[in-house]
């Protein structure tokens, strides 16, 4: 095995890991999404509840679309994983392209948004993930064709 194919590898696992972080996130977002608020009301309001109490119906339109961002976001993550693990690791250079601007795309207008509305945790939140995406993609750039 060639030292071009072991990092390759090596970056890709890099990306596997970080996207499945995202992954179980995004899990805890559709399928426990009491949790899942909990974690945001912390990103966003420094405390894990709502700062007021929201109406039932608002509190299930929350709910609801807190599982369709974690749906959104696993279906994304799934689909950077099946390029990590086959084109990207082949050393395609459509694949890092693909991941680089859908990552850099996201980051953007997510932190864009989040810094015009005053939410910093959001801010730091993005900061933190993608940097665990920019490691792998920053090693392998070179090495990609």
């Amino acid at each position: 095995m060639t030292s071009k194919v072991s990092r390759l590898r090596l970056c890709s696992v890099g990306l596997q890991a970080a996207a499945g972080v995202v992954m179980a996130l995004s899990a805890v977002l559709l399928l426990a999404p009491s949790l899942g608020i909990a974690i945001f009301s912390t990103v966003y309001f420094l405390q894990p509840e709502f700062p007021v109490a929201a109406p039932a119906p608002v509190a299930a339109y929350i709910r609801f679309m807190h599982g369709v961002l974690g749906a959104v976001m696993l279906s994304w993550m799934a689909v950077v994983v099946a390029l990590a693990r086959g084109p990207f690791v082949e050393g395609h250079n459509f694949a890092w392209n693909t991941i680089a601007v859908s990552l850099s795309a996201w980051f953007l207008i997510d932190t864009s948004h989040s810094l015009w509305h005053g939410v910093w945790g959001n801010v730091a939140l993005n900061l933190v993930t993608v940097t665990m995406f920019a490691v792998p993609l920053i090693g392998s750039r070179k090495l990609i064709k």
